[in-house]
């Protein structure tokens, strides 16, 4: 215990006369909320104060008792008033050991008159030192539990991470099938476009050249008139034939198909190939079709272009399986 469990210093200073020494600009009210703040950590002399500013705890205790802290200006004023001090402490230090022996005598004294113990004024210090272990406890248990959220956090990310590039695949799969679709259509479209705006009498006369070019054999005789079987007036030569869709008689221009029809078939295909593709990508698939086949962008051919994109806006429904 010694010289520092004093009620003051040697010089009989107080602990509210120092704090004014070492602050003159506190108030009253200040000086009640520092007396306040020192007296949730069991400071009540100014010899702890001291002891608690030169060890370095003294802000430790005041946050393990839920207290603010003080500046580090204010500290240097403890420091700086209990400097001129320190002095008489040292001179005073010799004379511990003899200051302990006198206390115990001191406390056997009054425990036989007063029945009860001086050393029961230490109860301050345990209550410190419940406040300071209930605060390191509590330090534990948040440290625990930041652990505890931080690899929860990890394993959170982790799926994420896992999600997202399964959606990446998903996305780019997908983006390769449009892709391969926009392709065939566009060849497809091509393809039928070219071959309407070739000249139609060109086959015909290739074949007709080829056919001039080929050598003649010499008539032998007149040609006679084919004869017609019996019972086959007003027939032609072959009824077969003419059902398969043969003709005679010249050289007619090639039956090609109508490019309207193969055309909506080919955009048929590409949006039933959608209907397992997700609504936003439906939508998508959908809109870049119509920009495709609006007549504006199509100005070579607006008629075929009007008839598709009218066709996309009445079959897209019932080809996604919506109706």
């Amino acid at each position: 215990m010694g010289v520092f469990e004093a009620q003051a210093l040697p010089d009989g200073l107080t602990l509210e006369a120092f704090l004014l020494e070492c602050n003159k600009s506190w108030g009253p009210q200040e000086l009640r909320s520092v007396r306040r703040k020192l007296g949730c950590i069991g400071v009540s002399q100014v010899a702890d104060l001291l002891r608690y500013e030169r060890s370095g705890v003294l802000n430790d205790l005041l946050a393990a008792a839920g207290e603010r802290r003080f500046s580090a200006e204010t500290l240097a004023q403890f420091r700086a008033a209990g400097e001129g001090r320190s002095s008489k402490c040292t001179q005073e230090g010799d004379e511990a050991e003899d200051a302990d022996d006198l206390e115990e005598l001191l406390n056997d004294f009054l425990a036989r008159a007063g029945g009860q113990s001086w050393s029961q004024a230490g109860g301050e210090e345990a209550a410190l030192r419940k406040t300071v272990s209930r605060g390191l406890a509590y330090i534990d248990d948040a440290a625990r539990e930041v652990h505890r959220r931080n690899a929860s956090l990890s394993r959170c990310l982790e799926e994420v991470q896992s999600d997202l590039s399964r959606i990446s695949e998903r996305m780019q799969a997908a983006r390769r099938e449009r892709q391969r679709g926009r392709a065939a259509t566009a060849n497809a479209a091509s393809r039928i476009l070219g071959a309407g705006a070739a000249p139609a009498a060109s086959a015909p006369s290739d074949r007709a050249r080829r056919w001039d070019e080929a050598p003649r054999k010499p008539a032998a005789r007149a040609p006679q008139p084919p004869r017609r079987p019996q019972g086959s007036q007003g027939t032609t030569p072959c009824a077969r034939a003419a059902q398969e869709g043969f003709s005679f008689g010249g050289w007619g221009k090639p039956q090609l198909a109508n490019p309207r029809e193969t055309l909506q078939d080919t955009v048929r295909a590409e949006i039933a190939h959608l209907k397992h593709e997700k609504h936003a990508d439906q939508k998508a698939a959908i809109k870049r079709l119509l920009v495709k086949w609006h007549p504006d962008r199509n100005p070579e051919s607006p008629e075929t272009a009007t008839a598709i994109f009218q066709f996309i806006q009445q079959e897209k429904d019932r080809l996604l399986g919506l109706r």
